[in-house]
């Protein structure tokens, strides 16, 4: 099994009114048949929430797709599963927060959430912590899906940077990887037009016409397009947020 994987990021009126950047990160790695997947989301309230992101995103996919070339997912279980994620995770968060005290920072100043994926052939899971999305579609067209975690008003949510991260990481079990399955992750900004009503799945009508045309493009025309669609008017009277869409299609 090979994976053709999509990826683009798209700042949102917000930071493109104040002449900002994006602040969401993206990085994937291909492991032994496997796929590994990252997105994270920099808390616009964090002077250092971009950096925080991009590392994140960075570490967590190195270290996942280390341990997916290593056998973690071959033979595990829920239990186990859950206990190296959270390994994974606390390992990145260790090494962000020797880079904050380096800048004379807090390590909340780094504060970004986090969507992520690890497929293989023998199975694998979403970890999350905060907002975002991520969907498996499989060839079947069933949908297995992380939905986000808010506060106690929309507008809030969960920071892998937050003291009590460990409370708020959530794993979901996924199928076997197998040809046809679509997998996509994506920050908070895009879900409103990739993500159905019912938030049970993807919008057939935004992202069937995407995964069409990127099956048949090359990885830099596929980006391009995708990044075309995200910085697109049409998502900026949707939503005002930055936008990040991971595509990734088992063949």
């Amino acid at each position: 099994m090979t994976w053709k994987v999509f990826l683009a990021s798209a700042a949102g009126k917000y930071h493109l009114d104040g002449n900002t950047p994006c602040e969401d990160a993206v990085h994937y790695a291909l492991a032994g048949g496997g796929f590994v997947g990252v997105v994270c989301d920099g808390a616009g309230s964090a002077a250092q929430g971009g950096h925080g992101a991009r590392f994140i995103a960075r570490a967590i996919t190195d270290a996942a797709a280390a341990a997916v070339r290593s056998g973690w997912l071959a033979q595990g279980t829920a239990s186990t599963d859950h206990e190296h994620v959270t390994g994974l995770v606390a390992a990145a968060r260790a090494e962000l927060a020797r880079l904050a005290d380096g800048q004379q920072c807090a390590l909340r100043d780094y504060a970004c959430t986090l969507v992520a994926c690890a497929s293989t052939p023998a199975g694998g899971c979403f970890f999350h912590i905060g907002d975002g999305f991520a969907v498996h579609r499989d060839a079947a067209g069933a949908s297995t899906v992380s939905l986000p975690e808010n506060g106690e008003y929309a507008d809030e949510t969960y920071f892998v940077t937050d003291a009590d991260w460990h409370e708020h990481l959530r794993l979901t079990p996924l199928p076997a990887g197998a040809s046809g399955g679509l997998i996509g992750l994506m920050s908070d900004g895009t879900s409103p037009f990739a993500i159905d009503r019912g938030r049970t799945g993807f919008y057939g009508p935004f992202i069937d016409p995407v995964v069409r045309f990127l099956l048949g493009a090359t990885v830099a025309d596929g980006n391009q397009a995708l990044h075309d669609v995200l910085a697109s008017e049409r998502t900026h009277a949707i939503t005002a947020d930055d936008k990040t869409l991971l595509l990734a299609v088992a063949v």
